[in-house]
């Protein structure tokens, strides 16, 4: 008798659907809700394994953590879907067909848009696995330009796909016609080119950016005041971290319109150390100081032939003495350690041939008024 009042109960109708149709659905959402991740996961590999013959752990770890999310959601619409649509809508509600305005097609119209946008998301997600996939070739030669221009392209095809989802989505839940709103667009194109010509003046930019490659990701370079290390360069600006660890965002026309120093492409760094010395130095130890100066610079190895050591002016405290002189090494740590040992040399040179620095002497008379 319990047995059968249980499957009474089961079968009993509320609105048009038996509660055991009901429960089939909770229990089908509710184990896919559990299970989401784990098939997911089991999903992205199968992908993976159709569209790459060869595996590599990595890679395999790659593409599973960027499609398992718009999967997810992909998936769980189409569950939900299935599962809501077995379910008979009750006549006494009176809703209107899908087709005509109405909560149903309202319901569609939102189900069409998770759709379309769960596909852009795992549009969007394949471009950056295989701009990772690119990147990290061991074939690929040029490693510099790619890590500059991949960025790039990857957000422009980003772009591109969100914007062809859009113009998708307008035409198929929307039943707007594409064509006409494209060349509706087209008529307003020079008013939104008036309104975004700066803009527009970076994007162009961009792209002389990477025709001309003044600089690629990674070089130190001087723009006005700016001194620092290209991080990325971007549809609008490039990304720069300065000297100070701060980040400074050039628009890419400043870039282009400016003078650029690319400081990576220099071969030597450059002194230029002034002395001073007092007007009773011995004329035999100056010229033998300047002498010692010079043959040392030129018998180092990693200054070159262009060194310089010559007494330039007369100044207001003593005698001027510049030292010019060029180092072979791009690195400025190093530059600044060869400096040292010049210096250094510079002080002994001074010492032994008797030659006293003079310094600025300033002084302040203070007058107490009465």
């Amino acid at each position: 008798m319990n047995n059968f009042t249980f499957f009474q109960f089961l079968d009993f109708e509320i609105g048009q659907n038996t509660i055991i149709e009901y429960l089939w659905v909770i229990f089908l959402i509710a184990l896919w809700l559990l299970l989401r991740r784990f098939l997911s996961t089991i999903l992205s590999k199968l992908i993976f394994r159709l569209i790459r013959r060869k595996e590599r752990s990595a890679a395999v770890q790659s593409f599973v953590v960027l499609l398992s999310k718009p999967l997810e959601w992909i998936t769980t619409l189409l569950i939900v879907y299935l599962c809501v649509t077995s379910l008979n809508v009750p006549y006494f509600w009176h809703l209107s067909p899908s087709d005509k305005p109405g909560l149903l097609m309202l319901l569609n119209k939102i189900y069409l848009i998770g759709v379309i946008s769960s596909f852009t998301f795992l549009g969007l997600r394949f471009i950056d696995f295989f701009a990772f996939e690119f990147l990290n070739k061991e074939q690929n030669g040029d490693q510099v330009t790619n890590k500059q221009l991949l960025p790039f392209l990857k957000e422009l095809l980003k772009i591109f796909l969100v914007i062809i989802a859009f113009f998708f989505g307008l035409g198929c839940v929307f039943k707007l016609n594409v064509a006409n709103l494209v060349a509706g667009l087209g008529l307003g194109g020079l008013a939104f080119a008036l309104a975004a010509k700066e803009s527009l003046e970076n994007l162009f930019a961009s792209f002389a950016i990477f025709l001309d490659k003044p600089f690629v990701v990674g070089d130190l370079v001087k723009v006005n005041d700016t001194i620092g290390h290209i991080e990325k360069v971007g549809f609008r600006s490039t990304r720069i971290r300065t000297l100070e660890k701060s980040v400074v965002f050039v628009p890419n026309k400043l870039l282009i319109d400016n003078p650029l120093d690319n400081l990576m492409l220099r071969t030597h760094r450059r002194e230029d150390t002034k002395l001073v010395f007092d007007f009773q130095t011995p004329k035999p130890s100056l010229e033998l100081f300047l002498n010692n100066i010079r043959s040392f610079l030129e018998q180092h190895p990693r200054c070159n032939e262009e060194s310089m050591a010559r007494l330039v002016e007369y100044g207001d405290n003593g005698l001027i003495i510049r030292i010019l002189y060029f180092v072979d090494t791009k690195d400025y740590n190093e530059f600044c350690e060869i400096r040292e040992v010049i210096n250094l040399k510079i002080l002994d040179l001074a010492v032994e041939t008797g030659c006293n620095f003079v310094f600025p002497n300033r002084t302040i008379i203070l007058n107490k008024s009465e």
